[in-house]
């Protein structure tokens, strides 16, 4: 068992700083551990006392008759530091410190976690911690944790996890779900994380059989890689992990920054990091625990087919508005559901979908039992949202409540029921109902639990292509790369590009053009101007020698007068029609390589239409994402336009991810900005390109 295993199930619990009143730090987790059952040796450590809350206290660590397997350290700053010391010396397994005062609370307090941290791994502990609230095993009894809401909201094992950064963060989460009615096995806050991280914690976690869903409250990323394999093993066995990542805009990330001193990052990559390992992301703990809820309280969906019931024909409509705005696809009854969908439904209603009940289902019990029967029978309703807006005095609420339940066993169809007035919600919730107290809540959840259910059936058919070779970079390169040198690495790397050439002089340039055919551009080339075009470098549909030459010898004049080298002119075909698109690629110094696959042009930056990736991804990955877009719509054709070749800029997206892999940690940055999209049949091609290399070869 390794030393995190054995952290959550201790044989023996030291606490250093031990105190006899239970509402303080160092005595809360005895008195938290006596009331939930831990079977294992507990030895408070309090020099000043002979007894702990009933039990006998130690003037010391080396005092104890056996060596813990967890110590926890309720003394701060220097003493503290003292204590850890002593635990690893000692070679205790694992090391949780509860008090302030260290990387948080400035350069001394950093300088104090520092070297506690260099202590552990020279006695091959593990810290958890400083500053953090703990470790809770509500399994068997193990709470390493000085959370308050234990006392207020006693635990009880359940199918839930919640790890995170923030000690609060997971109170929040553990008073959502125990109001839901959903119990917490595991509640962790790692706070500094000078060493164990929330991602290990989560590998760690998701090895439990009994867990079924996981809520991850990080600030700040740092072990990318370990989150990825937990994330993995989660899909692989069904538990699904939901991550809060606050700090999603500037103010945030530096509230972030300042709350855990760790570096914040942009909030498109993580967008990107847990989409393509299938982390659910959620805004904040109440939308985490809703879709929690779901995940552990209803079966996976086959599907997105929805369908919506309510005895109110406002809801129906207002259901429908979400539905559309979501992407919900709201499934079509077939002649045979519509007719018996008739017939158990008021003549003055309409048997489509959305099911208006209509004020009908006040008088009439069979109602809506009836309606279920019909929709038993058929086979594509993936989601169902079940809407009470108004069920009172009169309404036959608890056997409605029996009936759905009865609806949803077995049948493998994820249901949520929304009712505004609580008495209703409670008689559902009894019946073990997932509920929500509005309509759109509720969609909004169903939404993202089946984006989820596509995501684990996109990782399990994944089969991403080995990467075909790849040419070397220029020997001797270094910096950024001239745009000949970038697009003649791209087009070797197998990325389709522009016919163009790279010419000494302006006779070489009317050379080159008469080759080309047609009009051609005319750029002058230097790996000191990446932006060519703000200094006058770029010359279009030049069609005369005369004008090549003009071009050429201007260019040249200008990068001289700029003090840059001059690589020579690039002469290019000139492409008409199409679109302009964007796609490139950049080193994240956390999570590695980032494709960009958006809309292109000259105002990329100002308009943001763009989505991340996280390779390696596929084609299909790539055109799910260029399909979020504003300018989606776009590419299938407007007024007689032609489709666009979103195939051509898929195979472009991967392989520039292949590049980024292959070059991992010496490529910088790649900015290929134009793509011109043409015409279905008629392909993608890199009009501009420049290629950065890092400053130094990756360790």
């Amino acid at each position: 068992m390794n030393s995190l295993a054995r952290a959550l199930a201790p044989a023996s619990i030291a606490v250093l700083g031990a105190s006899d009143n239970p509402h303080k730090a160092g005595g809360r987790p005895i008195a938290f551990m006596r009331q939930y059952g831990f079977q294992g040796r507990i030895y408070p450590v309090n020099p000043g006392r002979a007894e702990v809350q009933g039990l006998r206290a130690y003037a010391s660590l080396a005092d104890l008759p056996e060596r813990p397997e967890l110590a926890l350290v309720a003394v701060g700053g220097a003493e503290g530091l003292k204590l850890v010391e002593q635990c690893a010396a000692a070679g205790v397994g694992t090391v949780v410190v509860v008090a302030s005062g260290y990387a948080e609370a400035g350069e001394a307090g950093r300088l104090l976690q520092e070297r506690m941290l260099a202590a552990c791994r020279a006695g091959g502990t593990r810290l958890v911690g400083p500053n953090c609230q703990g470790l809770s095993n509500f399994s068997n009894g193990a709470i390493a944790n000085f959370s308050t809401i234990f006392h207020e909201q006693p635990g009880r094992d359940g199918p839930l996890a919640i790890i995170g950064q923030s000690g609060a963060a997971t109170q929040s989460v553990y008073a959502l779900a125990q109001a839901r009615g959903i119990h917490a096995r595991y509640v962790h806050a790692t706070g500094n994380e000078a060493d164990v991280t929330a991602a290990e914690l989560l590998l760690e976690t998701v090895e439990d059989a009994e867990v079924r869903a996981v809520v991850l409250y990080v600030e700040a990323l740092g072990d990318p890689e370990t989150l990825a394999r937990a994330a993995a093993r989660a899909a692989a066995r069904g538990i699904a992990v939901i991550g809060v990542k606050s700090g999603r805009t500037a103010n945030g990330q530096r509230a972030a920054s300042s709350h855990t001193g760790a570096m914040a990052t942009e909030d498109r990559v993580i967008d990107a990091f847990f989409a393509r390992h299938n982390i659910i992301r959620a805004v904040d703990p109440y939308e985490a625990v809703s879709v929690a809820a779901l995940c552990i309280g209803t079966p996976r969906p086959r599907g997105r087919n929805l369908v919506v019931m309510s005895n109110s024909g406002a809801s129906c409509v207002m259901g429908a508005d979400t539905a559309d705005e979501l992407g919900m696809p709201l499934l079509r009854f077939g002649p045979e559901v519509a007719r018996r969908l008739e017939q158990a439904m008021p003549a003055f209603s309409s048997a489509s979908n959305p099911v208006d009940l209509t004020g009908a289902l006040l008088n009439d019990r069979a109602l809506f039992p009836g309606v279920l029967e019909v929709l038993a029978g058929v086979e594509d309703v993936h989601l169902l949202m079940v809407s009470f807006p108004v069920a009172g005095s009169g309404y036959d609420v608890e056997g409605y409540a029996d009936a759905l339940a009865r609806f949803a066993a077995g049948r493998g169809i994820a249901l949520a029921v929304s009712a505004y007035q609580e008495p209703v919600r409670e008689a559902f919730a009894r019946r073990g109902l997932v509920v929500f107290g509005r309509e759109r809540e509720a969609l909004r959840a169903l939404n993202t639990y089946a984006a989820y259910a596509e995501g684990l059936r996109r990782l399990a058919a994944r089969a991403v292509a080995p990467a075909p070779a790849v040419p070397d970079l220029p020997a001797g390169a270094s910096g950024t790369l001239d745009e000949a040198q970038s697009l003649q690495f791209l087009r070797d790397a197998g990325i389709a590009t522009i016919p163009f050439a790279l010419c000494e002089d302006a006779e070489a340039a009317v050379e080159a053009a008469r080759r080309l055919g047609g009009e051609v551009v005319l750029k002058g080339c230097s790996p000191d101007i990446p932006h060519k075009s703000e200094h006058g470098l770029v010359a279009l549909g030049l069609a005369t020698p005369d004008r090549i030459r003009e071009a050429a010898a201007r260019h040249a004049e200008t990068i001289r007068a700029l003090g840059a080298r001059h690589s020579g002119a690039l002469v290019a075909r000139m492409l008409k029609g199409g679109r302009e698109m964007a796609l490139g690629a950049r080193l994240d110094p956390v999570f590695g390589p980032v494709v960009l696959v958006g809309d292109g042009g000259i105002y990329l930056e100002a308009l943001k239409d763009f989505r991340l990736l996280v390779p390696p991804f596929t084609e299909a990955e790539v055109a799910e994402a260029l399909s979020r877009l504003r300018v989606a719509p776009l590419f299938a054709g407007l007024r007689g336009e032609p489709p666009a070749d979103l195939a051509a800029f898929c195979r472009m997206a991967v392989r520039l991810g292949e590049v980024m892999l292959r070059f991992h940690g010496r490529i910088a940055s790649v900015d290929i900005n134009p793509v011109k999209l043409m015409a279905v049949g008629e392909g993608a091609f890199a009009l501009d390109a420049v290629i950065e290399l890092a400053a130094a070869a990756p360790p």
